[in-house]
């Protein structure tokens, strides 16, 4: 993989983007005071207090908030769409830790995406590739060269 391709898997550093609680609101859609609430009650977290009171949250917990409130809106209840976000925040970190571990290399045309995924690991002469097909992935191994 090259230096222009492992940047497109490179974490954002999500801990360094903050933003102040009215702007979480705003984004959200989540009210001050409930995001206050969750805070008291551990299911979200600021990052810091300034010395004005006012609370700073990541860009990652902003995404939090988004994916309880989606749960909510679905008829969760609040304890319940904190356990949903967490399952689906892990899922996700599952599949960018796999994606950052087995991606080689990236090949879009006009018509064609073609994905290496390197070595695969039963055939270590193979490496396995994913094509995109119209709307669905077919895989075939490759040579090493």
């Amino acid at each position: 993989m090259d230096d222009e391709q492992k940047k497109l898997f490179k974490k954002l550093p999500t801990d360094s983007l903050v933003l102040g609680i009215g702007d979480v609101a705003a984004a959200t859609g989540v009210s001050q005071s409930q995001l206050r609430y969750w805070e008291r009650k551990g299911y979200i977290q600021s990052q810091a207090v300034n010395d004005g009171g006012n609370r700073k949250f990541t860009y990652k917990t902003l995404i939090q908030v988004q994916q309880i409130k989606f749960f909510l809106d679905d008829g969760y209840t609040l304890v319940g769409a904190v356990k949903q976000a967490k399952r689906r925040r892990d899922y996700f970190d599952k599949l960018r830790d796999f994606f950052t571990s087995r991606f080689e290399h990236l090949e879009l045309a006009d018509d064609a995406v073609e994905i290496d995924l390197g070595v695969f690991d039963p055939q270590p002469d193979q490496r396995l590739v994913a094509d995109q097909v119209g709307d669905h992935w077919q895989f075939r191994l490759v040579p090493l060269e």
